[in-house]
């Protein structure tokens, strides 16, 4: 079955219950009562409250860093410790709530492929994240459908996120940023440098919504691209399933973790329906960030070895820039973690591969660089 036709089924037969779908590590939750939807929840951290607010201006990254410590501390809600403590108002947190249950249902139609189960009842639901008013499915197809075909126009236009873009030197900007703020945000950090990897990162702005505002841009005459760039990623699929599980699985065993994960996650992607490349999939996942967590300890703290500017093109551009550019010799690898929107293994990997790289080196909260 397909999405549309999952939703379709939940919502002629007037469901009350719990859609779980699954792809490479991403687990959704979409709760529906009387075949609307209530709630949903996801562990893609673009998708999470706190990414919202800080997409929208509502909130910085360092708020954000500080409320997740209030929260830890005080054992509150995020919702209740952002108005509490942050002049955040109700109705703000709410409008974030709505957005982020639209976001985490929407970008499910962007998968290809993936898993999902359907459980009667609403499971471990906890009453302050479902909306007072439920989504209607017929809005949410509707809406699915018409970014999957806009995705695929901009997809066949720039097939990468490693294109650049920079304002057009003659641009006139009909776009009323002031009623799209998200794409006014997306303008100004364009600057002839940053990949579309690194600007969608700096704008923590859900995955869809960020293409949909580059898209304005450059189809407005704002922006043009620099560079175009194909995927490296040969499309040539494995012959041999078999001999790619045995492979990652004997590399579990000789604790060569990231070869292992590599292998895995590809199999995964080529094989969703795979129970054993699933089960094998988590085990070698968690023992991965294990073993980075060993490299870029939580409390440790990044120093960088080298002034911001002096990053070469590549790192300054992609995902590792984005990273680079919140390391103060403040903020531990907990805190960085907490308000990137890669989420922590790609945080992880990220970090290490900095430090590999000797553009960082990790001290003690309170001692000497190592």
């Amino acid at each position: 079955m397909n999405l549309p036709e999952i939703l379709q089924w939940i919502q002629y037969g007037q469901k009350t219950g719990t859609l779980v779908v699954e792809r490479r590590g991403v687990v959704k939750k979409v709760f529906v009562e009387e075949g609307q939807i209530v709630a949903a929840s996801s562990n893609d951290p673009r998708e999470y409250l706190g990414q919202i607010l800080v997409c929208f201006g509502w909130l910085t990254e360092g708020q954000l860093k500080t409320a997740f410590q209030r929260q830890r501390i005080t054992r509150k809600l995020l919702g209740q410790v952002l108005t509490d403590e942050f002049d955040l108002s109700e109705h703000k947190v709410f409008q974030a709530l709505i957005m982020k249950i639209e976001e985490t249902v929407y970008n499910i139609f962007l998968w290809e492929e993936g898993r999902f189960i359907y459980y009667e009842g609403l499971r471990d639901l906890a009453e302050h994240d479902r909306v007072k008013t439920a989504l209607s499915i017929d809005q949410i197809l509707f809406e699915g459908a018409r970014r999957v075909d806009e995705l695929r126009e901009f997809r066949r236009a720039f097939p990468d996120d490693r294109v650049v873009f920079k304002i057009k030197p003659s641009a006139d900007t009909p776009i009323d940023f002031q009623s799209n703020p998200l794409v006014g945000k997306i303008f100004d950090l364009i600057d002839g440098k940053k990949n579309l990897q690194r600007i969608l990162l700096d704008s923590h702005a859900p995955e869809y919504l960020g293409y949909e505002a580059i898209g304005k841009l450059y189809w407005g005459d704002v922006i043009e691209a620099l560079d175009r760039v194909q995927h490296a990623r040969s499309n040539a699929k494995s012959i041999d399933y078999q001999t790619d599980l045995l492979k990652a699985a004997e590399f579990f065993k000789m604790k060569r973790y990231e070869e292992a994960h590599r292998i895995i996650e590809e199999f995964v992607l080529e094989r969703p329906d795979n129970e054993e490349g699933q089960t094998l999939f988590g085990a070698i996942r968690e023992a991965y960030r294990r073993s980075l967590y060993e490299t870029c300890p939580p409390g440790m703290v990044p120093v960088l070895s080298t002034d911001i500017r002096n990053l070469n093109e590549e790192i300054y551009s992609g995902k590792d820039g984005y990273l680079a550019s919140r390391i103060n010799g403040e903020w531990d690898v907990k805190s960085l973690i907490m308000i990137s929107p890669m989420g922590e293994l790609k945080s992880l990997e990220t970090l290490k591969r900095l430090r590999d790289e000797g553009v960082i080196t990790f001290k003690e909260p309170k001692g000497e660089a190592r």
